[in-house]
């Protein structure tokens, strides 16, 4: 009975040690030293701040004159600053409201009574104000590189200034004038993610803390941009004994636009 019972209980010792060893191997260590279990990340912050500047080269522009043909028309380059508030909505769309201002940019132009009989010369400056509605697609969200397309809609605040016309070595000041338009946009670039989102500890099972991505990306953004931005007027002045104004319709405009973009959460 003596040896039976030692036999037993060795049996025992040896289950027990056989059990714990299993629940070390599960676990990795023992209940009270278990690592802190890393959470999936964050399958997609919600939403983002940005902030973008840029170039913008504008096409030729349509002009008109009163009574005049306009010929050797052109509009000088300009810069532009900006930025928004955006969303991620998943499976890689996001969406933001942006608020870019378009600085002045000179257009000038020749005007004719007819082909080859030169009337004087004018020139205006023209700046924006544009508000876009934009949704975009991210081909590899997640990546440390996102190419990315898009298109946005809104409405642009078109301000000329500082006109001038100039006659037979005479010149004429005339003042600016304000229009309201439809804008429209198509966008592509690639977005560099520089730093990855941080990690934040909430509690788990024991009191146990258990990492969580925070999100807080950022972004570093190129892209290109094609903006309509609708038309322009000057105000009416008195040109050769006749009143006219010059309008600039259909404008638009290339963007190389850099900016920074930060995930809020």
């Amino acid at each position: 009975m003596l040896i039976a019972r030692k036999v037993l209980l060795s049996a025992a010792l040896v289950l027990g040690s056989a059990l714990a060893a299993s629940a070390a191997d599960l676990g990795g260590t023992s209940l009270k030293d278990a690592p802190v279990m890393e959470a999936m990340p964050a399958a997609s912050p919600g939403w983002y701040a940005r902030v973008d500047g840029g170039y913008n080269w504008f096409t030729s522009p349509s002009l008109s004159f009163s009574g005049r043909e306009v010929g050797n028309s052109s509009q000088d380059g300009a810069w532009s600053i900006g930025g928004g508030i955006g969303r991620y909505f998943g499976r890689g769309f996001r969406g933001d409201i942006t608020v870019d201002h378009i600085f002045d940019s000179t257009t000038e132009s020749s005007l004719y009574y007819s082909p080859g009989n030169l009337v004087g010369n004018s020139k205006f400056d023209l700046s924006s104000t544009v508000v876009l509605a934009n949704l975009y697609y991210d081909f590899n969200r997640g990546g440390r590189f996102v190419p990315y397309i898009g298109a946005g809609i809104g409405y642009a605040h078109n301000s000329t200034s500082s006109g001038t016309f100039e006659q037979c070595g005479c010149t004429t000041e005339y003042g600016g004038k304000s229009t309201d338009n439809f804008a429209a946009a198509a966008m592509a670039g690639i977005s560099w993610r520089i730093r990855s989102g941080g990690t934040t500890y909430v509690g788990g099972m024991k009191d146990e803390p258990v990492a969580v991505s925070s999100g807080n990306a950022l972004y570093l953004d190129f892209g290109y941009r094609f903006l309509y931005l609708g038309k322009a007027e000057t105000a009416s002045f008195d040109a050769d004994t006749v009143t006219s104004s010059e309008k600039s319709k259909d404008i638009t405009a290339h963007q190389l636009r850099v900016g920074l973009r930060y995930d809020l959460n």
